[in-house]
């Protein structure tokens, strides 16, 4: 039994039309369901909870690190927070914890 051209052409029709349905299908399941992990794991927004949290301490300037180092890398930050994000930094938002000297070594 031997199948015609059109016959032939009409059965691949129907196999593409049924693997592409079945790929988008499957497409739309998984986006579905990455939709709904986000919305079952939404996380509240970053001005939100940095308004909750409560206000940080003061910098304090460590035993190594003069007071003007710490306010100038305070003011870096805060300028380039501000730069970058649009955003103003607020007092007591940065802490500026512990600063050493870094040890580059190039090798040209």
């Amino acid at each position: 039994m031997e199948m015609s051209l059109q016959e032939i052409l009409k059965l691949a029709a129907v196999d593409t039309v049924l693997g592409m349905g079945t790929v988008f299908a499957v497409l739309i399941i998984i986006s579905l369901c990455i939709w709904a992990l986000g919305v079952a794991f939404k996380q509240e927004e970053p001005k939100a909870a940095a308004a909750a949290a409560p206000a940080a301490p003061k910098a304090q300037a460590s035993n190594d690190a003069d007071a003007e180092i710490v306010a100038a890398i305070s003011a870096a930050i805060s300028q380039y927070m501000r730069n970058q994000y649009g955003e103003s930094v607020d007092e007591g938002q940065y802490i500026v914890r512990n600063i050493r000297r870094a040890s580059w070594k190039h090798t040209s």
